[in-house]
């Protein structure tokens, strides 16, 4: 079995609430309620766990690490970590049920100290050339040098070890040069990375899907795969200059965070699997519904 390394480096406490309706500037009262460790990397490995897969965590951890430790123990996901004073963040989900709505609120992050970048490049050196695989997950906390993934990217390589980039903006570019194995991002953020000319409404993306398409011919024609999805619609895979799609099934959703994560997950265990391109990012898009079906954040069962 392949072995995933799954990177985050913004730890965050994912508290959700279930409200009947919620109620703009009301009291609202809760039907249920939990916490759980999160922050995309965890929510990566979670799912990567529930499909059966060996994953490791590695992140770094501030005050509340203790709980955060704790909660990952339960799901099973052995963390590498590194010591930070950044206090980890706790971010809040409310679900409304009457209209199956999901409204986040984000904590800022405390920036980290100089010296966990150092340690955990280290840390980083280490698990790499222990894995077949490697995801590299989200936003990092201030503190961190911007182009930290990009550097990721470069050990990685040099390790042998394949790279799934799930990160935009111009840290993602810098990475590119470093053959990441497979870019999975959304179709906003790919226009902002890319064609930050392109106005692009995530509600109807009709219009921009042209030029977002040219250049995923250009971008993948260099060697390099790409999958882009689109919410409930279908989900784009680009692999030597040419596109296939893929149907995402309909859903009720319940809760849609930690959805991008699972679909992370879902494809790269499909690749470890020896899946094809088309095949994995069928298997991504079924664990990001599953998600979106539970009450849980980035699993594929409550």
């Amino acid at each position: 079995m392949s072995r995933i390394l799954s990177v985050c480096l913004n730890p965050t406490f994912q508290r959700t609430v279930r409200l009947p309706r919620l109620d703009v500037g009301e009291v609202n009262r809760s039907d249920e309620a939990r916490v759980d460790a999160c922050g995309k990397g965890v929510n990566v490995s979670r799912v990567l766990r529930q499909l059966g897969g060996d994953v490791r965590h590695l992140t770094h951890l501030g005050p509340g690490r203790e709980e955060f430790l704790r909660l990952c123990d339960i799901d099973g996901i052995p963390v590498t970590w590194v010591e930070s004073r950044s206090t980890i963040r706790t971010c809040i989900t409310l679900l409304d049920t009457e209209v199956n709505s999901t409204t986040e609120v984000i904590e800022p992050t405390e920036p980290v100290e100089d010296s966990c970048g150092t340690a955990l490049n280290a840390a980083f050196d280490d698990e790499v050339r222990q894995s077949d695989w490697v995801i590299l997950s989200g936003s990092k906390a201030p503190g961190y040098p911007p182009n930290l993934f990009a550097e990721f990217c470069r050990i990685a390589r040099e390790a042998g070890t394949r790279v799934v980039a799930d990160y935009r903006g111009a840290e993602l570019a810098a990475s590119l040069v470093h053959r990441p194995a497979l870019v999975k991002i959304n179709l906003v953020e790919f226009a902002a990375t890319f064609l930050p000319n392109l106005t692009v409404s995530e509600a109807d993306d009709a219009a921009a899907l042209p030029k977002v398409v040219e250049k995923l011919e250009q971008l993948s024609a260099d060697g390099m795969d790409i999958v882009l999805t689109r919410g409930a619609r279908e989900v784009y895979c680009a692999r030597g200059g040419a596109i296939s799609t893929v149907a995402p099934p309909e859903v009720t959703p319940v809760n849609t965070i930690g959805s991008g994560d699972a679909v992370a997950a879902g494809m790269t265990f499909a690749l470890a699997g020896g899946a094809d391109l088309v095949a994995a990012a069928a298997e991504g898009v079924r664990c990001g519904a599953r998600n979106a079906e539970v009450f849980r954040p980035g699993s594929l069962i409550d």
